[in-house]
């Protein structure tokens, strides 16, 4: 069993990075994910001269290891509570931004002619219970008063269209979501980057910072940079050097197995119509077909060490073999795992704070989220009037006890772990 990402065996070439750090430049950006790769893009087309830094690869974090799903992502909170919190213009303004993100994510693959195996089959999440469906049936008709939320209902009698297990109570099918392969993704953004003549510097962790008379100073194993502006685009990795951020997220760990290929017979029942999917458990499960159909890609939240691989892999083992038990001796090609960015409002957020310029917390649905995000982000560092965004002035706050190290994540996710078994 490989233990790196099933997509590095996948991905097109990257460009080079640059060994070499300049004295200065307009804009450094830390991270060279899809979120500071879709700033950089913007701002080097802008005019700045601008830098990403990054503490390994680029994409090396969550960015080319995830499990290439994509969609509005509607918020965790749904309307009503949403509602409850912000009011109804405001509410339906943050669902709506969700599916103006996917727009533009489309877009932009589109008229950049970027090719990352992108497929829009949906995705189909099942109820655990039928309490559950309910549940989902009654977030489904608020989310329909959004212009152009798509969804449909899926009894259990017809769940077998969707997805070879019973273990659901029926499910939705939501229209607009869809899969790619990230680290193809990532590779052509690097590749776009460098030919604005912007700088992508790998392997250079930034171990501190200090605001300088016109600007800031970064300090590195390799030196220092000087840049009039920054932009933290960490998210899940986010160092103790920029702990005012790494305060207001929580890092949770996920997990990735790939399946070796599968009988056609067998895949076609297991995931007829090639979608996205999900449930409704309450640790997150997240499961499709690669791009090449023949193989299933099976995610969730972990716990544990990041490296033990053989224990992630038999606890993936024992969470499918609950929906399909037809896998229990199909070996895994390759199992891996990282981190991802919650916020406490389950929110995104971007802004400045400290006149330090942010975009990060996708709560892990990040890959439509951080290109749309990171994007805007550079076109308000550009003063372009059409760059606001409804996540904008979220207030992104941490509790006083919080300090960017979640004491006690294990036992939580033990606890959920165990609730869900019970279902």
């Amino acid at each position: 069993m490989k233990t790196y990402a099933y997509w590095n065996d996948h991905r097109s070439t990257p460009a080079g990075v640059d060994s070499e750090k300049p004295a200065s430049v307009d804009v450094a950006i830390i991270g060279a994910g899809f979120t500071g790769l879709s700033t950089a893009l913007a701002l080097a087309r802008g005019g700045r001269r601008v830098a990403v830094i990054d503490a390994g690869e680029p994409g090396s974090g969550c960015s080319s290891r995830n499990g290439g799903m994509i969609g509005p992502s509607m918020h965790k909170l749904g309307l009503r509570g949403l509602t409850a919190k912000y009011g109804d213009k405001r509410a339906k303004d943050i669902l709506a931004e969700g599916l103006r993100a996917i727009d533009f994510f489309r877009s932009f693959l589109a008229t950049e002619a970027i090719e990352c195996d992108l497929q829009m089959t949906g995705r189909f999440r099942g109820a655990m219970s039928d309490k559950d469906f309910r549940v989902l049936i009654d977030e489904v008709e608020d989310l329909k008063k959004i212009p152009g939320f798509k969804a449909d209902v899926v009894p259990y009698s017809e769940q077998h269209q969707e997805v070879g297990s019973d273990l659901y109570r029926g499910g939705i099918v939501y229209h607009q979501d869809g899969g790619l392969n990230p680290a193809k993704l990532v590779d052509a953004l690097c590749r776009k980057v460098a030919d604005t003549g912007a700088l992508i510097i790998s392997n250079t962790p930034v171990q501190g910072w200090s605001r300088e008379k016109d600007g800031y100073e970064l300090r590195t194993a390799s030196g220092s940079l000087r840049a009039k502006e920054i932009v933290v685009a960490t998210n899940g990795y986010t160092p103790y050097a920029f702990r005012k951020f790494r305060r207001r997220i929580i890092p949770i760990r996920s997990a990735i197995a790939v399946t070796e290929e599968l009988d056609t017979d067998l895949i076609e029942r297991l995931s007829p119509r090639r979608r996205m999917h999900g449930d409704t458990r309450r640790l997150v499960v997240y499961y499709r077909r690669t791009p090449d159909g023949k193989r299933l890609l099976l995610g969730s939240r972990t716990q544990g060490p990041l490296d033990q691989y053989d224990q992630i892999a038999a606890t993936i083992r024992k969470t499918y073999t609950r929906i399909y038990p037809e896998l229990e001796p199909i070996p895994f090609s390759h199992c891996w795992a990282g981190t991802v960015a919650y916020t406490f409002d389950h929110a995104p957020h971007t802004g400045s704070l400290d006149g330090i310029h942010y975009a990060m917390g996708y709560c892990g649905s990040g890959v439509v989220r951080s290109v749309y995000l990171g994007t805007r982000l550079a076109g308000k560092i550009l003063g372009r009037a059409d760059s606001q965004t409804a996540f904008d002035d979220l207030p992104f706050t941490a509790p006083f006890y919080y300090w960017g190290y979640p004491l006690g994540l294990n036992w939580l996710m033990k606890w959920h772990a165990l609730r869900d078994r019970m279902i």
